[in-house]
């Protein structure tokens, strides 16, 4: 089995797109560090006092990923890198380097000669600071072939421990992409030596496949991003390494089963919409079920709403889905709700007894929930934004719990001023979702029920287990 090791490059891309500020971009990296990702890729310093500073906060707060530093084509920029690196537990210097006609001429402003005498120098240069040295080769494919060969040696006699080659045009198809590496391997022998990553544009949406080509021809490293196609989403690697990984010979140390809860906590700071949540969107609004759809299919489209159900619950939740669909056809909203309403019954561990919420426009929001658990009955106040926001404290200052809030809806059930509402609430617990529902004239009561119900469900579970 061969070891596929992943480095993200959103932290960069985040600081080229000034997504994100100080704190959200050290949440990031913790988030990014707890799923073991092999290497973070940092953003270029500007040569401003809070870039060094960022990157120094780093090296005392990441315990178990690599942090790659660009390090630029002078000694002078390699300094201020390493300056800022040192104390990293596991430093890497990334050497960025154009190597195709265009790139050269028009970013570097180099000639063939000048951009690989700059090479061998900042590769020496840096070796001599750092022991892992990686040489990050822009649009690859587009060079021409003799010289890139040239650079590749270069870099590697004088010390590169690791080789990017880049697909930054994104215009090869996977098995074009294969035969070009395969090539490299052959002409340059040095690459047996040293670790080959690859890191392909997405804008054919063709990146992962070209990947897993590029693996099977020598490669052992891929670069990731969750912001624009400049490079193939995290979650697409760790989802073909899992669900393909054995039988191609590979496996990462990513911990993929984390990745899902997640991969929305990343977007959310991003400001930006994953592709799987953007999927369920478009699985609710646009997809509607028939009571001709078999077991097998509602039970595939409940597993993508993120569930995992017993048999016994798949049962249930088929039932109602079949007499609701033997009046009109389903759409994924409601089959959500018949999953909130009908899967995981459990015993009521927590009972509402009471709620009171004061909202205006001239004070701040508060929540006043009585629950009752074991006969004992017990009170939490809390402030919110919002009554919803605030009831939901008030639960969690009773109870003692806390669960990230996946989603929250309320939808009427019938019309007119006494409409009675539905809510359906999805709590995350260890990386699987529970679904409560409540139904009531009121909101805010029917929205309490709901976060009730699902949080009773992870209760039970625990105390199962």
């Amino acid at each position: 089995m061969k070891k596929i090791c992943i480095t993200d490059m959103t932290l960069r891309r985040a600081a080229e797109n000034r997504l994100l500020g100080f704190k959200e971009r050290i949440e990031l990296a913790k988030l990014l560090d707890k799923l073991n990702i092999s290497a973070l890729e940092l953003p270029v310093l500007s040569g401003n006092k809070a870039d060094s500073i960022f990157v120094k906060t780093l090296c005392s707060v990441i315990l178990n990923t690599t942090l790659s530093q660009p390090a630029g084509l002078t000694r002078e920029e390699a300094d201020a890198a390493w300056k800022a690196l040192e104390k990293a537990r596991r430093p890497r210097l990334v050497i960025d380097a154009p190597i195709s006609s265009v790139q050269m001429e028009y970013i570097a402003r180099k000639k063939p000669p000048q951009m690989l005498a700059a090479i061998e120098a900042q590769v020496k240069y840096c070796a001599s600071l750092c022991q892992d040295v990686e040489v990050s080769f822009q649009d690859a494919t587009r060079a021409d072939e003799e010289f890139l060969c040239q650079a590749m040696n270069a870099a590697v006699e004088n010390g590169a421990t690791s080789i990017t080659l880049c697909d930054t045009a994104g215009v090869m198809l996977p098995e074009e992409f294969g035969a070009f590496l395969s090539n490299l391997y052959q002409k340059v022998p040095a690459l047996e030596r040293v670790f080959v990553k690859v890191a392909c544009d997405d804008s054919m949406e063709l990146a992962g496949a070209s990947t897993v080509k590029a693996f099977s021809v020598g490669a052992s490293g891929v670069k990731c991003c969750f912001i624009g196609q400049q490079a193939p989403r995290l979650s697409t690697i760790c989802h073909i390494l899992k669900a393909r990984g054995e039988s191609l010979g590979l496996y990462t140390t990513a911990r993929v089963t984390e990745l899902e809860r997640t991969v929305n906590r990343i977007h959310s700071l991003l400001g930006t919409e994953s592709r799987e949540a953007a999927a369920a969107v478009q699985h609710d609004e646009g997809v509607a079920y028939d009571a001709n759809d078999s077991l097998a299919a509602i039970a595939d489209a409940v597993r993508r709403m993120g569930y995992e159900l017993a048999e016994d619950d798949m049962a249930r939740v088929y039932d109602e889905f079949l007499v609701l669909a033997a009046s009109k056809p389903v759409t994924g909203k409601e089959l959500d709700a018949i999953v909130a309403a009908s899967a995981m019954q459990v015993p009521a561990t927590y009972q509402l007894k009471s709620f009171v919420i004061n909202s205006g426009n001239i004070i701040t929001t508060t929540a006043s929930v009585r629950l009752e658990k074991d006969g004992q009955t017990a009170e939490g106040i809390s402030f919110g934004d919002g009554p919803i926001d605030a009831a939901f404290k008030a639960i969690e200052q009773v109870t003692g719990r806390h669960y990230e809030l996946e989603d929250f809806r309320i939808d009427a059930v019938t019309e007119g001023k006494e409409a009675i509402g539905r809510a359906v609430v999805r709590l995350r617990s260890d990386g699987r979702l529970y679904a409560g529902s409540g139904v009531s004239t009121d909101i805010i009561g029917a929205a309490i029920r709901a976060y009730l119900g699902a949080m009773n469900k992870i209760v039970y579970e625990e105390k199962e287990v």
